[in-house]
């Protein structure tokens, strides 16, 4: 297997991982969660909810990464 074809595959991995723990982390220890200062200028609501979006948007773009992968090949 070719180094830029590994190189997808990670990297759609990851995004996978990370889109993953986006859903499924207490809010507490979620890595995608908004930080003090931008913590403050949104209702608990919504900082409950922007987790599982940023979560979301990162999972979909892994599963493209590694479909395009799959049919493509190297996209260079």
């Amino acid at each position: 297997m070719n180094d830029q074809i590994m190189q997808q595959y990670l990297t759609g991995g990851v995004c996978i991982l990370v889109g993953i723990s986006g859903w499924l982390l207490p809010y507490r220890w979620n890595l995608l969660r908004l930080r003090r200062g931008l913590q403050r200028l949104v209702s608990e609501r919504v900082n409950m909810i922007i987790p599982k979006v940023v979560g979301s948007i990162m999972l979909i773009i892994g599963l493209i990464i590694v479909i395009v992968t799959l049919c493509v090949g190297s996209m260079e």
